[in-house]
């Protein structure tokens, strides 16, 4: 199996579809090496009023902790297509979206002296 990869010139954000119940939603997200989760979203970007599939627990840079409404749902980086496309906790949380630790340790990643991110599958 080759490898892949993927290279995004918008320093340190990737490109991602989020799918939660069959609605889709492509955005550049912040790859944020702090945030142990998986993926965040703001409020209102991809959920119809619907009632989350559980909360979850974070605590923020400032100590504080809040509960965040979360979803059950796939993610794919880039334009990797099956391979690059996982499911993950999607968190309703803050207003811009997060990659976090849990799903950018499948892949690896090179962060090129502030200039780009280099995806590797």
């Amino acid at each position: 199996m080759s490898e892949k990869t993927f290279t995004s010139q918008h320093f340190p954000y990737l490109p991602v579809t989020i799918t939660i119940r069959n609605r889709a939603e492509t955005i550049e997200a912040l790859l944020d090496t702090g945030f142990d989760g998986e993926i965040i979203i703001p409020p209102g970007l991809i959920t119809n009023g619907k009632p989350p599939d559980s909360y979850m627990r974070w605590t923020l840079a400032d100590g504080s902790t809040v509960l965040a409404p979360s979803y059950l749902g796939k993610v794919e980086i880039a334009d990797f297509g099956d391979a690059g496309t996982f499911a993950a906790v999607i968190s309703v949380l803050g207003d811009e979206p997060i990659i976090g630790r849990s799903l950018s340790n499948r892949f690896s990643i090179t962060l090129d002296h502030g200039r780009r991110v280099i995806v590797t599958l």
